[in-house]
């Protein structure tokens, strides 16, 4: 049973988080209670103290290893009667993120592990564990035409204790005055010091617009559904909002973040993408030049699509020193250290990206290929068993693992992971790389057929030249496969920077191991100046 502090409801659903009346956070117990009885202050079970310090909840445990200044900031619930203003609460919950993570002394654990947790009831306690944070801050919206009632409060997560909560009943233009201060409030309770010039960065709001504001919010709803759709109706919502607020930089960054993402999936072509992406990340930097993620959107152009390995560098480190917290740039940055062979420090931003954002998937898979290609197949399949841990259906899992089988040989084992990667939804790489292990078992009817598919798909939507190279490559027809080669150089495909590792001696399992001493291949690859 759980109550409410305030009215003092009882709800019997143990799923629920908070009140159905005053949206304030359930505690356990009933709520008629004895003065002798121990008032309850979270969502959490009984607990333990070991003589050590470590309290128990469930079985799970929360060390003092968690950072004392480190916080989660979980999704906010929607107690209105609209679903559809559940954009409007994330979007609170990750404004409020992005805010506490641009403070240096303040370990912020990333959106993509934190909202992991909508939905669920997960106690305080075992969040914390899984973030590596000591603090988790919580709330609900409840929303009714103009007027908005929001209840927040941030918790200890070793011991479930309020260090700080609030309600606020306020009006919609009031927004930007209301996350200032929460923000403030957290800070303050969790006895962080800001200096005069951080406040203002913390608090450095780019609208004043009520409605340009809500359409960003949508657009980043949309954004982080992680699909074709999704990127491309964010595209239009960012672009209503820069519309009413010409100016709004962060809507300029989180477009170039929505096409960036359409092109490295291979969802739209690099002539239809990187323009637009290009133009929004300039926009956006005229306008503030420490945006993070503009910076971090030159870098990926730089890195897959120009080739320009000193500018791509120096746009990663870029982005990271404005938001060390942005897993994101870590990881790819990660992936390029491990291209220009410097495994070393590939690792050690491996590490970060994972202790920031462990539970992403797409950080997790970028992980899992900085291993590989640093030629650690051991720790590349580890990173396999924690992806299909964290999400048995993520097609990258299965990718990554075919890759793995295909290096050592397992052909067979690396067709039934390829297949169950491309029936998962996986890109047309992976099913390229299907493609390419039949090939290599002698099955090739059945590259063929996947060739033919290939090519009847690129008919009707984008599909990277380098993909039909490399099941060419695979059938014996190199000089098709160095013709498509060429059509990748002209699109400028990002999966031709590992032909570096064909000429210099690649695997035999390499999807184009074959083409390595063709005098046509290491032309195509001095064109493109790689280090």
């Amino acid at each position: 049973m759980k109550r409410c502090p305030v009215c003092r409801r009882d709800y019997y659903d143990d799923t629920l988080r908070y009140c159905l009346d005053d949206g304030n956070a359930l505690l356990e117990g009933p709520a008629s209670f004895s003065a002798n009885d121990e008032p309850a202050t979270a969502i959490l079970p009984a607990f333990d103290t070991s003589e050590h310090g470590t309290a128990i909840f469930g079985g799970a445990a929360v060390t003092q290893a968690a950072a004392k200044n480190s916080i989660a900031v979980l999704p906010f619930a929607n107690m209105s009667a609209d679903e559809e203003n559940e954009y409007f609460c994330e979007g609170m919950a990750e404004e409020l993120l992005n805010a506490l993570s641009k403070i240096d002394d303040l370990k912020v654990a990333a959106r993509t592990s934190a909202f992991s947790f909508k939905g669920k009831n997960t106690n305080v306690s075992e969040i914390g564990e899984k973030l590596g944070v000591s603090n988790v801050l919580e709330g609900s919206v409840r929303r009714s035409g103009n007027r908005l009632r929001i209840s927040v409060q941030l918790v200890n997560a070793a011991d479930g204790f309020h260090l700080w909560s609030e309600r606020y009943d306020r009006e919609m233009q009031d927004i930007f005055e209301l996350q200032d201060e929460i923000t403030l409030s957290v800070v303050d309770a969790l006895k962080v010091k800001l200096l005069g010039e951080e406040i203002e960065v913390v608090l450095k709001r780019y609208t004043h617009n009520a409605e340009a504001y809500e359409l960003f919010l949508k657009g980043r709803f949309y954004h982080y559904k992680y699909t074709a759709e999704g990127w491309k109706r964010a595209i239009e919502f960012f672009a209503k909002a820069i519309e009413i607020e010409p100016n709004y930089a962060p809507a300029y960054a989180a477009m170039t973040s929505s096409w960036g993402c359409l092109w490295f999936f291979g969802l739209v072509s690099a002539e239809r993408a990187i323009p637009s992406m290009k133009a929004a990340t300039v926009k956006s930097l005229e306008i503030d030049e420490n945006l993070a993620e503009s910076h971090l959107s030159q870098a990926m152009v730089s890195f897959f699509y120009e080739w320009e390995w000193e500018k791509a560098e120096q746009e990663f480190k870029r982005a990271i020193t404005i938001d060390p917290n942005n897993a994101e740039a870590l990881s790819f940055y990660a992936m390029f250290l491990a291209f220009e062979e410097r495994f070393n420090e590939a690792l050690d931003q491996n590490t970060l990206s994972l202790a920031i954002d462990p539970l992403s998937p797409l950080i997790n898979m970028n992980a899992g290929w900085t291993y590989f290609t640093a030629g650690l197949l051991d720790q590349a399949l580890d990173q396999v068993g924690k992806m299909i841990d964290l999400e048995p259906d993520f097609y990258g899992a299965y990718w990554l693992k075919g890759a793995i089988c295909l290096t050592q040989g397992n052909y067979d084992e690396a067709i039934v992971e390829l297949k169950k990667g491309v029936s998962l939804g996986g890109h047309q790489t992976v099913l390229a790389d299907l493609g390419s292990a039949y090939g290599l078992t002698g099955r090739k009817d059945e590259a063929a057929d996947i060739l033919a598919q290939l090519l009847e798909m690129r008919r009707q939507e984008y599909v990277s030249a380098i993909c039909i190279a490399r099941i060419y490559s695979r059938i014996g027809e190199n000089d098709k496969a160095i013709e498509w080669l060429e059509k990748a150089f002209e699109e400028r495909n990002g999966e031709m920077l590992f032909l570096k590792g064909e000429i210099d001696g690649a695997p035999e399992s390499d999807p184009l191991s074959g083409l390595g001493s063709d005098p046509r291949l290491i032309a195509l690859v001095e064109k493109m100046n790689l280090p």
